[in-house]
Parts: structure tokens; C-alpha cells; sequence
């Protein structure tokens, strides 16, 4: 795992490369091992690395082959058997790292060989001979990989601050067109990014730039829905068939993703069904694996330790650790993480994330996410399930009535949830899925003063949504690799450390989504499939359990308190937010009328990221 940083000159200017190296530095806590350069004819290719996979300085980037040169952040799982294939082709190897894989690979094939890398990735190859620069993120956008594009110059990067200073503050000017998507949903979906000119490349897709033209094109190697079509079977697997495929499937996954390392391999235990699975499998591998949990001692409600503790005791081979984690640590906390943010990203469990994964003392962790999306884990998914089978007129009548304005702040969990569900409701299928992953009413946002403009299209996939995995697809789609990824990605390699996800192996995710809805949600209960396929492996008390999220005490935090108070100092001294309704909502938030807290922290983050420090570019040689 590691960070990556280039840029390419369409005049051929040679970059200063003392001026390129201080670029680069702005990545350093993604690869503290080691940094390599590669610097001519206006081609700057930059990495920093974080040693995993062959830890011999050989397997450095940029690494070069013939007329290619890669800079290359990411894990390929299946780089052994790659590999072997391509030896078959007689094609030799200098290292044992999966970078040298991907490179001969795409020497070989090009573009087609993304199709067999099964792992996380985002990598640059420039081809010197052809004057060509290839870009390519992995399938479900575990890697982030961001990009600038304009008449002089093509940067790319793992992280817009890297991208900033390479580029320097007067090209990357701030897009004010990308506010409403980030104050609506709290993150920037790609392709939007936060700078005019600048775009991120979306999952399972490659760019190529002809230097020569000084063009570029784009297309997708990965499509989760045409893939699901083609692998459907005409009859589906029995639940009992599923189960046990379920439980053969993961259980590779996961000692796929421990023996594609030469470091040893921790993982994280909340307590919650998704990562208990994951620890179980590990303990099980032969490996000596630490879990790391997190323990509340002063706010027993967010306590989860208990559980993880019921988990640990009966795996072999784990040695447990429990962080103690107190909101005066978080608080403070929270100012080291957003300031290392190059983009404005409003997930408030970032902050507990981060806190975690600087903790950790191994550079390779397990982690539970994706599942609640391959599983349908999420309330959003039985709501909609419940909608879907409503009647038109009903739905058009229901959305009539003013719904309840703070949900949340009932008591009793069926009328929350009925209020929920109608506060949600929508006649359009795509339109209650993103009214579900909205946290700004057009109307809010008018009032801040970054009104959405007629016309625009939101950055989502246009298809119907008719079924459990429409939603599931469409979810995997949009709101995964732009909140959930992003947020393991930033937390984890803002600490040096690489978080691997095995509910995302691709075999895994497509086998789930083509069996029947009822073996995902059963008499309203979510992650039926993955709870039966585990249930020997886990106490009783963790198959029974409620979700339970991650979350910061934003809710508190923006009632009474210091970030209260420095959000409406850092509002009053800027002029691109609309001072007084920031204050209106603040006010409300304070007195309940309505819970803002996710809007009054988005509002905080930008304000905050709006403060950054001013970078330098790059200069251009004599």
C-alpha cells in the first residue's frame, strides 16, 4: 500500500526536481518506507511506499519495464497465480512483488489484464515509447485515484493535497458547482471532484491520455451489472448450497488477503456480526493474528467491547487488544485528522476510524466493510424493500403529509422508524434511494447559499431500481467506494497502514448478489445468509445483535460546546456559506426542533478544509 503522485507537461518541460520531491512529500504517511522519483521530458512520476509484498528496496517504485515505467498503490490477492500464468508465456520476473506482476501483465495485454487482478488497487503507467499515460482504479474503488486535466498539464495523485502542490493553488481552483453534491450527501461521488478541472476515476475504469494529442479517453473493464447477467443461473443454489459456498468462499478470501503479505496480518473487532466473521476466519488460518477493539468506559451505550471480548475468547491464535477510546480524545483528535484531508469529506466516523487505525501496531489490517452492502445489512434496504410493494397511490398520497421534522429524537424504535420511512418516501425508486443517502434538503441547501442547478445530473448510474439487487448494485456503485472506502482508505493510510477487505473479493460479491433476495433479508431480518453460514463460529449473543455504527458524538458536539462555537467563528469569517443560515440551523439543532448535526459538521469540515494551508507548485527547470 502506498501513495503515488505524477504529472505530465504538454510542453515537455523538464520539472524541477527538488520542487517535484517536496510534492511528493505531502504523501509521506502513505509510504514511510521508502521514495522513488523518475523525472524526463515533462513526465513526473512520484511514489512513496509502504513495504508489504517483497520488501527488498528491488521492488521500489517507479519500477520500469522496457518502455513502461508504474508507479502502483494497492494489493493484487491473486498475484502468485497471475504469475505463474504469465510465466507460462515466458515472461520472467526480477522480484517477488505483485507491482512487477502488473506491470508485466500490462506490457503483455494491456487494458485486459485488469480483468484477472483480483485485489485493490490504482496505478499510472507512462509508456514512454508511445508518449501514452494509463490510469486504472480497481473494481470497487477500494484505491482512490484523483486527476487534473487542463491545456498544460496532466497531474494525478492518491490525494488532492499531493495533486495541489504539484499542480500549485493557482491552477486548482476551488469548484463551487461540487458544493451541493458534498453538502447533500457529505462526500464528493466521482467522478466530482473539488477543484475545476479536476476529476476522480471512477471504480473499474481506465484513462488514457495521448500526450501528443493532448486527449484523453475513458472507459469501464468492470461492470458489476453485466456481470451479474452473465453469471445468472437459470435455477439458484438451495439455501443449504449457499451457505456452505458462502462459508468456502470467505474463508479464502481471507486467507487470500493474509498470505498476500511478508508482514504479519492484524484485524479489527467491533463486536458487530461483519468483523467478528472476519476474526474468526483469521484465528483460524494458523496465523497468530492481534484484533484490535475499541472500549467506551465512559459511555457504556457505545460500549461494544463485551461483545468482542465473547468473539476473542473463543478464537484460537488471537491476541486481543482494546483501545480505550474517550470523547476528549476523540475531540481532540478530530483537528490532526481533518487537517491532513485534501478534499472535504463529512463522514463524522472518519474521526473514530482514524483513531483506531492509529493505534494499530502491524502495517496490514482486516476489516469488516462491504459486507452490509453485499448482505443487505442496512434498515435503508428493508424500507425500500417495504416501499417497493406499496401501491402507486398510496405512495402519492403518503408524500403529501408533512413529515415529522426530527425522527430521531422519538423514543419508541417503531414510530422512529415509521417516521424515518416517510420522511424517505419517494414515488421514484432512484429518488428514495437518494433521499435515504441525503443529509441536505434542496431547501437547505438554497439557504446556504449552494443551490443545486437545474439540469444537473447527479454522478449515479441511471437504471431502474425493481429489486433487492438493484438496490444492493446500486448502493455498491455510488455510496461505497465515495463514503464507506473513502473513509477506510483516509483513516487507515493517514496511520500508515493498509486495511484489506475480504466481504469485497469479487467472486465473493457476485456469487452473493445472484442468489435469491430471501436468502439476504428473512421475516425482516438482515444478513440472514451470512449470520446462517457462521453460526457455529459465534456466540449467540453476536448472531442476535442490531447493527450498531461507529459514530462520533456529533449530535452533542454541535449543540453546546467548542465546535459549536469555532463553527460559528469559522462561518462569520468566510463569505461562501451563508453566515445566517448556518446560524438558523444551528439554533434549530440546539433547541431539537430538528437534528442538523450531519449538515452543521459538513458545514464544520468544509469551513475547516476551506482554512488549509496554501501550497506550493511545482517549478518548471530552466
Amino acid at each position: 500500500m502506498c501513495g503515488l503522485l505524477g504529472g505530465v507537461w504538454r510542453d515537455g518541460a523538464a520539472v524541477d526536481e527538488a520542487a517535484a520531491r517536496d510534492a511528493l512529500h505531502w504523501l509521506a504517511h502513505r509510504g514511510p518506507d521508502a521514495e522513488g522519483i523518475e523525472v524526463h521530458d515533462g513526465v513526473f512520476l512520484g511514489h512513496r511506499r509502504l513495504s508489504i509484498i517483497d520488501l527488498d528496496p528491488r521492488s521500489n517504485q517507479p519500477m520500469r519495464s522496457g518502455a513502461l515505467s508504474m508507479v502502483y498503490n494497492g494489493e493484487i490477492y491473486n498475484y502468485r497465480e497471475v504469475r505463474a500464468s504469465l510465466q507460462e508465456r515466458n515472461v520472467s520476473f526480477s522480484t517477488d512483488s505483485d507491482t512487477e506482476v502488473v506491470l508485466k501483465a500490462f506490457a503483455l495485454d494491456g487494458i485486459s489484464c485488469l480483468e484477472r487482478l483480483e485485489g485493490m488497487f490504482a496505478f499510472a503507467i507512462w509508456d514512454s515509447q508511445a508518449r501514452k499515460l494509463v490510469l486504472a482504479r480497481d473494481k470497487f474503488g477500494e484505491k482512490p485515484l484523483q486527476y487534473f486535466h487542463d491545456a498544460s498539464l496532466f497531474a494525478f495523485g492518491s490525494e488532492f493535497r499531493a495533486v495541489e502542490a504539484l499542480a500549485g493553488p493557482e491552477r486548482l481552483q476551488v469548484d463551487s458547482s461540487a458544493l451541493p453534491l458534498y453538502f447533500r450527501f457529505s462526500y464528493l461521488p466521482a467522478p466530482a471532484a473539488p477543484f475545476v478541472g479536476a476529476h476522480q476515476l471512477e471504480p473499474g475504469c481506465w484513462l488514457e491520455l495521448d500526450v501528443d494529442r493532448w486527449e484523453s479517453r475513458k472507459g469501464r473493464y468492470y461492470d458489476l451489472p453485466a456481470r451479474l447477467t452473465r453469471l445468472q443461473l437459470k435455477s439458484p443454489p438451495s439455501f443449504e448450497s449457499a451457505r456452505l459456498e458462502l462459508r468456502k468462499r470467505l474463508t479464502k478470501a481471507v486467507e487470500d488477503r493474509i498470505l498476500a503479505s511478508d508482514v504479519p496480518v492484524s484485524t479489527f473487532l467491533s463486536g458487530g456480526l461483519d468483523s467478528s466473521v472476519v476474526a474468526s476466519l483469521a484465528s483460524r488460518t494458523g496465523a497468530n493474528v492481534t484484533a484490535y477493539s475499541v472500549a467506551f468506559p465512559n459511555d457504556p451505550e457505545f460500549d461494544e467491547s463485551s461483545y468482542a471480548r465473547l468473539v476473542a475468547d473463543r478464537c484460537p491464535n488471537l491476541d486481543h487488544q482494546i483501545i480505550n477510546v474517550t470523547e476528549d480524545a476523540l475531540a481532540d483528535f478530530t483537528d490532526q485528522t481533518l487537517a491532513l484531508l485534501g478534499e472535504p469529506y463529512a463522514d463524522a466516523s472518519l474521526i473514530p476510524t482514524a483513531f483506531v487505525c492509529s493505534h494499530v501496531r502491524e502495517k496490514v489490517v482486516l476489516g469488516g466493510d462491504g459486507a452490509d452492502e453485499i448482505f443487505a445489512g442496512y434498515g435503508t434496504y428493508s424500507a425500500m424493500e417495504w416501499s417497493a410493494r406499496m401501491p402507486f397511490w398510496l405512495k402519492a398520497v403518503l408524500t403529501c403529509i408533512p413529515a415529522v421534522s426530527n425522527p430521531v429524537a422519538i423514543r419508541n424504535p417503531l414510530l422512529r422508524g415509521a417516521a424515518l420511512f416517510h420522511k424517505h418516501l419517494r414515488c421514484s425508486a432512484t429518488e428514495e434511494y437518494l433521499a435515504w443517502r441525503s443529509y441536505a434538503s434542496s431547501a437547505q441547501l438554497d439557504a446556504l447559499g449552494v443551490p443545486e442547478r437545474a439540469g444537473d445530473k447527479l454522478p449515479i448510474r441511471e437504471r431502474p431500481i425493481r429489486s433487492l439487487r438493484d438496490l444492493l448494485v446500486t448502493d455498491i456503485e455510488f455510496n461505497l467506494p465515495a463514503d464507506m472506502l473513502k473513509k477506510v482508505d483516509l483513516a487507515s493510510m493517514q496511520h500508515s497502514l493498509e486495511v484489506r477487505l475480504p466481504y469485497l473479493d469479487s467472486g465473493l460479491v457476485e456469487f452473493v448478489l445472484n442468489l435469491p433476495a430471501g436468502y439476504l433479508i428473512a421475516n425482516g431480518r438482515r444478513k440472514h445468509l451470512l449470520r446462517e453460514a457462521f453460526r457455529d463460529l459465534l456466540p449467540p449473543e453476536i448472531l442476535g445483535r442490531r447493527k450498531q455504527g461507529f459514530l462520533l458524538p456529533i449530535r452533542k458536539w454541535m449543540k453546546y460546546g467548542r465546535m459549536r462555537d469555532e463553527l460559528l467563528e469559522l462561518s462569520a469569517a468566510q463569505s461562501v456559506l451563508d453566515v445566517g443560515a448556518i446560524r438558523h440551523f444551528a439554533d434549530r439543532h440546539q433547541v431539537g426542533t430538528e437534528d442538523l448535526s450531519p449538515l452543521l459538521w459538513s458545514c464544520y469540515v468544509y469551513l475547516k478544509w476551506q482554512r488549509r494551508p496554501r501550497l506550493f507548485n511545482v517549478g518548471l527547470g530552466e
